[in-house]
């Protein structure tokens, strides 16, 4: 098992959990009467973001603790946290200026990990 592996195991398992969610927030739009095909695009692209931006922050994490070196991990994460907060903002003022693009379904997935910590810390079993 290489480094990363468990970086790749954590991004698959925020997939599975992601999907429902999708779902989810799908059957909130369409409840709200907005269930057009380019709000359900919106929610794949800003699920689809959500889960890049989680990969680059778990890679991130890896390769800054296998350097060894605390001030060049710091280095390592403060530069792609820029990068991915940079990244983030494009993304969001893309969903704002392309009417292509419901700005709310692309950025609610991006609090998708925040919703599935939550909801695990919540629901885990105890003692295991």
């Amino acid at each position: 098992m290489d480094d990363f592996e468990v970086a790749r195991e954590e991004t698959r398992n925020m997939l599975r959990k992601c999907i429902p969610l999708l779902f989810f927030a799908y059957a909130v739009f369409a409840l709200l009467g907005y269930y057009q095909w380019n709000h359900a695009l919106s929610l794949v692209l800003g699920t689809a973001y959500m889960l890049f931006n989680f990969r680059q922050m778990a890679f991130t994490a890896v390769r800054a603790a296998l350097s060894g070196d605390p001030n060049r991990a710091r280095q390592i994460q403060s530069s792609r946290y820029f990068a991915r907060y940079a990244l983030t903002a494009l993304l969001l003022i893309a969903a704002i200026k392309l009417p292509l693009l419901n700005a709310a379904a692309v950025a609610i997935p991006l609090f998708f990990p925040q919703i599935i910590l939550i909801a695990s810390g919540i629901f885990q079993k105890k003692g295991g």
